[in-house]
């Protein structure tokens, strides 16, 4: 008879749904959270590759007086 009560709860727990929408929201901000930190990541390598680009066409083009 105990054991049916267990079930009951655990039963109970599976189908109530109340606070379902703060896990999905919670789910939603943190895949936005990656989302956005890969976009950032891989913005700041072609940002960081362009300045190298063109650091190299000036030591490249733009040579140095006192050397």
């Amino acid at each position: 008879m105990r054991s049916k009560g267990k079930f009951k709860i655990l039963n109970k727990f599976f189908i109530d749904e109340e606070g379902a929408t703060a896990v999905e929201y919670a789910m939603i901000v943190g895949l936005i959270a990656l989302v956005s930190f890969i976009a950032f990541q891989r913005l700041g390598f072609e940002v960081r590759r362009i300045i190298e680009d063109m650091v190299m066409f000036m030591h490249a083009y733009i040579k140095p007086s006192n050397v």
